[in-house]
């Protein structure tokens, strides 16, 4: 069940958690793995979600001029919290986060 919340997302993280260790060993990206997103670092057309802090970095600018969403952090916690897909509008990045 908790594999299909996330399922079809295609996720790119920025500015998401520290650039010390490996992005694939962040638990942002291992829980969102966990809810059935597909998380990777580099973006092309089937990216659907740009999880980010900071709207000014170039994937969160990517991300708005391909129409993609552009969400906080919290996006994947809700989701895990919740074992249910969030709606992306309630969680989205803007200049004032």
């Amino acid at each position: 069940v908790k594999k299909e919340v996330l399922k079809g997302c295609k996720i790119v993280f920025s500015r998401a958690f520290p650039t010390i260790d490996r992005a694939e060993n962040q638990h942002l990206w291992k829980m969102a793995e966990q809810l059935g997103a597909t998380c990777v670092t580099k973006l092309d057309s089937f990216v659907t979600h740009v999880v980010s802090t900071d709207v000014g970095t170039k994937k969160a600018q990517w991300a708005v001029k391909h129409k993609k969403f552009l969400v906080l952090p919290r996006w994947i916690l809700a989701a895990d919290y919740r074992w249910q897909k969030q709606p992306e509008q309630n969680f989205a990045v803007n200049k004032v986060n």
